[in-house]
C-alpha cells in the first residue's frame, strides 16, 4: 500500500513535495505504520524505484522472447513496451528520470546501477545477435550504454514535449539506432574501429 501511495505521490507531485503525511493518507495508514517500514521518505523512494524498474526491466524481456532472433523486431518490442508504459503513466518519467538525481547520492548511485543492468541487458542481446561484434575491437558494453542513453534522453524529450508524437513514430525513430548497428555488421563493418 505505502508503494502505490509512494508511486502516487512522488509520480504527480514530485519527492521535494511530497511529505510523509501525505503518503500516509493516500494509502490510510498511520504515520507509525509508515516508519515501522521506512526510515524515511527517501527509503521509500527507493522501494518505489526498484518496484517500477523490476516491473520495467521484467515487461522488456517478455517482450523480447516472441521476437527473438530479428535485431529490429526485438527492439521495436521493447522499445514499444516502454514507450507505452512511459505515456500511458507519465509518473513513471518523474519518478525514474527526472527526480531520481535530485534526491541523494545513494539514489544517484541507484540509478547508475539500474542504468547499468538495462545497458548490460542491451549488450546481452547485441552480442548474442552479433556475435561477430565480440571480437571486433569494439567494446559492446559502451555501445549498449550509448543505445541506452539515446533511448533514455529521447523518452525524456518526448515527455517534456507533452507526448506529442504517437508512440510509434516514437518506436520508429528509436529503433533505427539499432537497426543501424544491425546494418553496419551485416555489411561487414567488424574490422575494428579506426584509430583516433
Amino acid at each position: 500500500m505505502l508503494v502505490e501511495a509512494g508511486i502516487e505521490a512522488f509520480g504527480t507531485r514530485g519527492f521535494h513535495a511530497t511529505t510523509v503525511r501525505e503518503i500516509c493518507a493516500k494509502a490510510r495508514l498511520t504515520e507509525r505504520y509508515f516508519y515501522e517500514s521506512f526510515a524515511n521518505r527517501e527509503a521509500l523512494y527507493i522501494a518505489v524505484y526498484e518496484h517500477l524498474t523490476t516491473q520495467l526491466r521484467d515487461a522488456v524481456v517478455a517482450a523480447l522472447l516472441p521476437a527473438r532472433r530479428d535485431a529490429g523486431a526485438m527492439a521495436r518490442a521493447a522499445l514499444r513496451m516502454l514507450f507505452q508504459s512511459f505515456k500511458d503513466d507519465p509518473r513513471l518519467m518523474r519518478i525514474l528520470f527526472i527526480d531520481v538525481f535530485t534526491i541523494s547520492d545513494e539514489v544517484t548511485r541507484l540509478s547508475r546501477r539500474t542504468t547499468e543492468s538495462f545497458a548490460e541487458l542491451v549488450r546481452t542481446m547485441v552480442e548474442s545477435l552479433y556475435p561477430g561484434l565480440s571480437g571486433s575491437g569494439y567494446d559492446l558494453r559502451l555501445v549498449a550504454h550509448g543505445l541506452v542513453g539515446a533511448f533514455m534522453n529521447t523518452a525524456m524529450h518526448w515527455a517534456y514535449g507533452g507526448y506529442a508524437e504517437p508512440v510509434d513514430v516514437v518506436v520508429r525513430n528509436c529503433a533505427v539506432m539499432f537497426e543501424a548497428l544491425g546494418a553496419y555488421v551485416e555489411h561487414g563493418g567488424l574490422q575494428g574501429p579506426a584509430s583516433a
